[in-house]
């Protein structure tokens, strides 16, 4: 994982490997792949997630019911009461047609960064999925 405008957790480090994909059980063949990996958000943050529109064509997101169901937008609102670590995880992922290195624009606080992902393939730099991954 890799820590994006200090807020947000997600894997896209060059080094890390790339998610796994699985079959999502879903008949649409728009989203029949899922790559599961949690979503990391500093206490107290508010942030946004966006698939770009160009890219709507090959993935959707989701997580932890904001929504937990394939959305081009997730916007978190993270409570301040993080105990220990200071961070909440959120369960979820990533639902697409095929594998492929995806952009991501992740939002916090008027900050806005573009982030790439490598779903069942590598991003550039990146190693391939460890383990099985579904075509």
């Amino acid at each position: 994982m890799e820590v994006v405008l200090g807020t947000v957790a997600l894997p896209t480090a060059p080094r890390a490997a790339a998610l796994q994909t699985a079959p999502s059980g879903d008949s649409n063949p728009a989203i029949r792949l899922f790559a599961k990996t949690g979503l990391v958000v500093k206490a107290g943050a508010k942030i946004e997630l966006e698939v770009p529109k160009n890219a709507r064509a090959q993935f959707a997101i989701g997580w932890g019911g904001a929504p937990s169901t394939p959305a081009w937008l997730v916007r978190i609102d993270c409570p301040g009461d993080a105990a220990r670590s200071g961070w909440h995880a959120y369960v979820g992922g990533y639902w697409l047609p095929k594998p492929a290195c995806v952009p991501i624009i992740v939002r916090v606080d008027g900050q806005e960064q573009l982030v790439h992902l490598g779903l069942g393939t590598p991003c550039s730099g990146q190693r391939p999925p460890e383990g099985p991954s579904f075509p």
